[in-house]
């Protein structure tokens, strides 16, 4: 990803907050926060490059971990549609403007947020690739990619069914611990696994529609 391509990034999600500060409304005001929490890995995976010495680049790599199921959490968002009531009652979907709005509001931030946090997660592997020296193992990459995403789908359960945000962490660290410590169920297990399953695919379609060529290596280090 170019710097060009960095900042068009960052300005979309910018005019988005500050969009949905202004004219979000009612049940979807939610949208603000889930979207802000999202960005933050974002934005951290574009500084996690060579040129960070080591202490910096992992207290960095934490914290994106830390924030990264926030982006993935998007995706489970969708269920909030259901507010939209968009079946008629005839049975079709209703052609309504505010309603499809309302659509495009739940839906762009969390593409764009999948995506690009997909992209991040392939560009923090690689780092860990190159700093851990692992590049000789075979897919090593895309194993941390699973791992990474395997972490993320607990974060997204946490997030969605504890109703725990990354920030808690910092405010109430011993209530966030207790909270984890009994959540594992087979249930909670097979949720992970489907979010897991979900980001998988996600990923090996991104990396399908990537190119291959040395030169892949980015200018934006």
């Amino acid at each position: 990803m170019t710097k060009l391509q960095r900042w068009l990034v960052r300005l979309a999600f910018w005019g988005f907050f500050i969009f949905a500060a202004v004219d979000l409304h009612g049940a979807f005001h939610f949208l603000l926060l889930n979207s802000i929490l999202a960005y933050v890995p974002i934005e951290l995976s574009f500084w996690l490059t060579e040129r960070r010495g080591p202490l910096l680049f992992w207290f960095m790599t934490v914290i994106w971990l830390l924030f990264y199921p926030n982006a993935p959490y998007l995706m489970t968002d969708l269920f909030h549609l259901s507010l939209l009531k968009p079946y008629g009652i005839n049975g079709l979907l209703r052609f309504d403007l505010p309603m499809w709005r309302d659509f495009a509001y739940l839906v762009g931030p969390m593409m764009v947020a999948t995506i690009i946090g997909t992209w991040g997660v392939d560009r923090v592997a690689r780092q860990l690739t190159y700093r851990l020296r692992l590049s000789r193992l075979p897919a090593s990459r895309s194993i941390i990619c699973a791992a990474l995403f395997l972490f993320a789908s607990v974060g997204v359960y946490v997030g969605r069914f504890l109703r725990l945000h990354s920030i808690y962490l910092l405010i109430t660290p011993q209530y966030i611990v207790k909270q984890l410590l009994e959540m594992w169920s087979l249930k909670m297990l097979a949720f992970v696994l489907m979010m897991w399953l979900l980001q998988l695919i996600i990923y090996a379609a991104w990396r399908f529609t990537m190119p291959t060529t040395p030169h892949q290596a980015e200018n934006d280090s």
